[in-house]
């Protein structure tokens, strides 16, 4: 007996050494049952020691990511990827406008390929808005500036009104004056009808009044370029910031829930504006249509706009390649057939839109031109449709 209490006694005073307690605590049953057996006592079944269980063995936790933050990850990527660069295109652009209107202004007399280059400095600018036209929010719809820089649709015909008044005034044009005219005289529909006349002797190589209309160009020129040079400064984070806002939720936004919110019913104003204002008005109810209605009927540059238009719904929805609605839809809330429908739509209306080929005047007459418009414009539906319905039902917006 005495041998017994004696090995007890050893055993518990392993335990408790200074050096034991650097031993894992999974070896104390191992050590207790041994004590056990050596003095008799215990059941006479063998106590199971479970296996211990492997520290490297992760345990598996719940996802810890939000949706607000996931609506802040696109929020970013599409202000880095998308919104920021197209400001500052559309800024670079103007500028160069700006720029090659005084150069061709200041010559007595100019060739066919000089106008046509101005001409292709207008198309630059142009193609750069309609890449950002459909955001607004910010500085863009400050003081007017979406109206000054680019006023259509133009149902009562302000900018036709508008050049004619500025070519008749007597007082001299600049930029300080534009500033003070109608909305629909101070931007690009407005350099259209000076760059793109329907009549050759007004046209900027052989007009009689050529030097007053040399003088409204520079000053639309001018103030077009700073228009976009505002907008551009007021986003940047060393200018306004007002990048900060948008990707923070903060400002004009009540959190990044609200921002997204914004931005999508955005997206949306704008796909109606492509399929109604763009397309399914000008196409009327038979040929020829009315192409005299339509976005930049006299550069010829509708279909590239509504090009434009439908290839930035790609841009928006994958926030520029980045963290995009579809990694939302996917990977946080697991909706993979939603991100199938939104991309498949989406993919639809590009492929429809980039089919249009030609002069829109000739798209809506012919009846193979008239089918294609439909086409596309049954493609933006789709993206409507799943936009409105599913797509919002799933994040909550």
């Amino acid at each position: 007996m005495e041998v017994k209490q004696t090995m007890i006694k050893t055993n518990i005073n392993l335990l408790t050494d200074n050096k034991m307690r650097l031993l894992p605590r999974l070896l104390l049953p191992v050590i207790l049952s041994v004590t056990l057996a050596a003095c008799g006592g215990g059941s006479d079944t063998a106590e199971v020691i479970p296996d211990p269980i492997d520290p490297t063995t992760p345990v598996p936790t719940a996802p810890t990511n939000t949706i607000e933050n996931e609506f802040g990850l696109w929020l970013t990527d599409l202000a880095n990827n998308h919104v920021l660069p197209s400001y500052q295109n559309l800024q670079e652009s103007a500028l160069i406008l700006s720029s090659k209107s005084t150069d061709f202004c200041v010559k007595q007399t100019n060739s066919n390929d000089e106008l046509v280059a101005l001409q292709q400095s207008w198309r630059q600018v142009m193609s750069s808005w309609q890449t950002i036209q459909w955001l607004k929010v910010g500085p863009i719809v400050k003081s007017n500036r979406i109206f000054r820089l680019h006023y259509w649709p133009d149902s009562k015909d302000s900018v036709g009104r508008g050049v004619t008044n500025l070519l008749a005034t007597s007082e001299v044009v600049n930029e300080t004056f534009i500033a003070t005219q109608s909305v629909g005289s101070q931007g690009l529909p407005a350099l259209e009808q000076l760059l793109f006349t329907e009549a050759s002797q007004n046209s900027l190589l052989n007009a009689s009044d050529k030097d007053k209309r040399c003088e409204v160009l520079i000053a639309i020129s001018a103030n077009v370029a700073t228009v976009t040079t505002e907008v551009n400064n007021e986003w940047q984070i060393a200018g306004g910031n007002y990048y900060a806002q948008l990707t923070g939720g903060t400002g004009d936004f009540s959190s990044k829930k609200d921002a997204v919110e914004e931005l999508v019913t955005n997206w949306l104003e704008q796909i109606e504006r492509v399929k109604d204002e763009k397309m399914l008005v000008p196409l009327s109810v038979s040929s020829p249509g009315i192409p005299s209605i339509a976005e930049h009927a006299l550069s010829e540059a509708t279909v590239v706009s509504i090009q434009k238009n439908i290839n930035t719904f790609s841009v928006i929805y994958s926030a520029g390649s980045g963290h995009g609605f579809d990694n939302i839809l996917i990977d946080h809330l697991g909706q993979q057939n939603i991100a199938t429908e939104m991309l498949s739509s989406i993919d639809g209306a590009i492929t429809s839109a980039d089919a249009l080929a030609g002069s829109y005047e000739t798209l809506l007459k012919t009846a193979d031109g008239r089918a294609q418009i439909t086409a596309t414009i049954d493609s933006l539906r789709a993206i409507r449709d799943v936009l409105t319905v599913d797509f919002v039902q799933a994040t909550d917006i």
